[in-house]
């Protein structure tokens, strides 16, 4: 029993020491992790001194902020332009276009005025297909996407009317007798491309992210022709009245027939509606409420700022919780 005793205080004797050296070392570890930590933790908070996001982010006045890369910004702001006139089609039949000309000779006594001729245009049921290609688009500070929107417009066919009336002058008016026609015929419209440039401007709005488009100048040149056949019924009406007895040789009928041409080529002024640029949300809102315990705490959300910095889109909010019934 003596010699068990005694091998036991001498285990224990032998421990001792060893315990003491384990939490030496622990304490030793730890004191180094602790300088460790302290040292990472400095060169941290230099790091993010310097650091262009970190010092845009705490240079707003608002509690919550959201950052949100320009990649991101201008993928979203190209999908929505595109939709703007995404398979769009606009009416062409309340379009009139007007145009006129005069035509002089020269003679012996000088240049003289022989006459003058008007058209009118009414497109009727015509219509203008539009589809808009890939968009390039760019942030600018400080709340701008700028956008380059292609627009393609697709042929198209339907019924024209074309007014021709021409006013003999001076001598002219002896020999060439004064007349006009009108003839329903068939036109269309040229495939063809435009460029529309505009903006988006970023708004913060409590919480909600909104584009509302900038576009200035909505009008795009749409060209247009008529089909071969009246063309060549335009040609027979124009050359009846070339004769003697009417218009003789005062009036050349391919003349005004080319003037048409470069008319339609040049392109009739259109005006896109209002209603196809309209403001969007963008996927990014905070919620106005949180869940505590299972109970709705409502949140009062006030914007602070939104800006375009470094490539990002910022934009900060101050929160207060609601002591009272959530307002509407």
């Amino acid at each position: 029993m003596t010699s068990i005793k005694h091998l036991g205080l001498i285990l224990g004797a032998s421990l001792l020491p060893a315990c003491g050296s384990g939490e030496r070392a622990t304490a030793a570890r730890v004191e180094k992790l602790k300088t460790e930590y302290a040292g990472l933790h400095t060169r941290f908070e230099k790091a993010a001194a310097s650091e262009p996001l970190v010092t845009s982010a705490f240079s707003d006045r608002g509690q919550v902020i959201l950052a949100i890369r320009s990649g991101l910004i201008e993928e979203l702001a190209g999908n929505v332009a595109a939709r703007y006139l995404d398979r769009v089609t606009v009416d062409l039949g309340d379009i009139k276009a007007h145009s006129s000309g005069k035509l002089h000779k020269k003679t012996f006594l000088g240049t003289v005025g022989l006459g003058e001729w008007k058209v009118a245009v009414d497109l009727g049921a015509l219509s203008g297909h539009l589809r808009a290609a890939q968009p390039i688009v760019s942030l600018r500070p400080p709340d701008l996407i700028d956008i380059t929107l292609p627009v393609d417009v697709e042929e198209t066919l339907g019924d024209a009317t074309l007014h021709f009336e021409w006013n003999s002058k001076g001598i002219a008016n002896a020999v060439c007798k004064d007349f006009q026609t009108t003839q329903t015929m068939k036109g269309r419209v040229l495939p063809q491309r435009h460029i529309l440039k505009g903006a988006l401007q970023l708004r913060n709005t409590d919480g909600r992210l909104t584009e509302t488009p900038l576009f200035p100048d909505r009008r795009i040149q749409v060209r247009l022709d008529l089909t071969k056949e009246s063309w060549a019924a335009l040609e027979q009406t124009l050359r009846s009245q070339d004769t003697v007895g009417k218009c003789g040789t005062f009036m050349k009928p391919e003349d005004v027939l080319q003037f048409l041409r470069e008319l339609g080529s040049k392109g009739i002024d259109v005006r896109l509606p209002d209603s196809i640029f309209r403001a969007v949300d963008l996927p990014a809102r905070l919620q106005e409420s949180v869940l505590v315990n299972q109970r709705p705490i409502g949140l009062r959300l006030t914007a602070e700022s939104l800006r375009v910095d470094t490539a990002t889109l910022w934009s900060s909010v101050s929160v207060q919780v609601q002591t009272g019934p959530k307002k509407p």
